[in-house]
């Protein structure tokens, strides 16, 4: 289809142009102060006969030409002289032009820029009415209140009030969150930020923290145990009681022979210390030759070794009093030379992570977590902690008194 003639004296020659550069024919024409050439070309790129080479981009910035040209200027002495009429034709053609190509509620912030400028020319205008829905569309409701108030609505004009202070105490609550899940964060309490976080909205913020929180809650150390190690040391697994011997990923020691079943043995607490059962394994479990029946529990005494079918065999003994650890460590096996710390939560790491006294592992809803004592300061993943702090896999825990890091696997 033709587009419209843009001069109200006919030339065709400004559709072309107006295609190929629309900013700098505007420009020119607003320097010009053609004001009935700018009405009529504006009026071309509004609805079905608008040039369809003039994208949104350029199409607003020629608008912000005319809108601070018009900014510029003092208002005409007579508001119904032929001045003012002739701005006002201006101001609704630009206005008509932005409309038609925004989507309502605008998706992108090009859309909302150029739906803004529209609903500014439309308020100099006096089109109260178009200006305030375009408000509305914007969430921008104290605006769109004042535009409802110059027309005289009242009723929709105090609906508008009411839905910027709903607005605005969401923002506040949500902002206060957003100071909290930034507080959990740095004290180390990282699953209740993420629970912060999930309840978070009405600030931009919104969509990046909570693709944030759900990053780190894929990486919570979850389970029975976690393992840990000096950079370039050995992995030592800190499993609290009851923890599981078999060769299932999730238990508390994990081991890889295939021989030993995926939930071999169980090691608890006891009135009698630290026992062991047999989960009712293939291979069963021998505790200093003597073989355990199932259902039957044996305390682990002194030192000994646990014999896990023919082919694996792990040896214990008990951690420097008053600590009630025990330590395991393979002897034969696929696995040989790995090491557990076992006990009873919390879990030292002392007698295990040479300069890790004093820091201790506990599990709470299924997380778990870094205890130190008051006196202690310790980094994790670079921030000073709190008293505890959820461990995530890939952390660098820091005793900066101490000289020591420790990684989580």
């Amino acid at each position: 289809m033709t587009p419209r003639d843009p001069r109200a004296a006919g030339d065709p020659t400004l559709s072309v142009a107006a295609g190929r550069d629309l900013v700098a024919l505007v420009g020119r024409l607003v320097r010009d102060r053609s004001w009935d050439t700018l009405t009529a070309l504006f009026g071309s790129l509004a609805g079905e006969e608008g040039l369809p080479s003039a994208a949104l981009g350029d199409l607003d910035a020629a608008a912000r030409l005319v809108a601070d040209a018009l900014g510029s200027m003092a208002a005409p002495k007579n508001p119904r002289g032929a001045q003012a009429d002739e701005l006002r034709a201006l101001c609704l053609a630009v206005a008509e032009a932005l409309l038609d190509r925004c989507a309502r509620p605008p998706l992108t912030e090009i859309e909302r820029r150029a739906l803004e400028r529209a609903a500014q020319l439309l308020e100099r205008a006096a089109d109260h009415r178009r200006a305030a829905l375009a408000y509305e569309d914007l969430g921008a409701d104290e605006r769109a209140a004042l535009a409802w108030g110059a027309l005289g609505d009242l009723d929709r004009m105090e609906a508008a009030h009411a839905r910027e202070e709903r607005r605005l105490a969401t923002a506040r609550a949500a902002g206060e969150t957003l100071r909290r899940f930034e507080a959990l964060l740095t004290g180390g309490e990282r699953l209740r930020a993420v629970i912060a976080a999930a309840a978070i909205s009405g600030i931009e913020e919104a969509a990046t923290l909570r693709e944030r929180a759900a990053a780190i809650e894929r990486r919570l150390c979850r389970g029975r145990a976690v393992s840990l190690r000096a950079p370039g040391g050995p992995w030592v697994r800190v499993a609290p009681l009851p923890a599981e011997i078999g060769r299932d990923a999730d238990v508390g020691v994990p081991l890889r022979d295939p021989a030993v079943s995926r939930r071999h043995a169980t090691l608890r607490s006891s009135p009698e210390g630290i026992v062991i059962e047999d989960c009712g394994s293939r291979a069963g479990v021998r505790l200093g030759g003597a073989r355990l029946e199932p259902g039957a529990a044996l305390p682990l005494r002194g030192e000994g070794e646990i014999a896990l079918g023919a082919s694996t065999a792990l040896a214990f003994r008990p951690a420097p009093a008053p600590s009630q650890v025990l330590i395991v460590e393979v002897t034969r096996g696929l696995d040989r030379g790995a090491r557990a710390l076992v006990g009873p939560a919390p879990v030292p790491l002392g007698p295990g992570l040479a300069g890790a006294e004093g820091l201790s592992i506990q599990i709470l809803h299924d997380i778990l977590r870094l205890e130190r004592p008051a006196e202690l300061a310790v980094r994790v993943d670079g921030q000073f902690i709190g008293p505890a702090c959820d461990l995530l896999h890939g952390d660098l825990i820091e005793i900066p008194a101490r000289g020591v890091r420790f990684e989580v696997a």
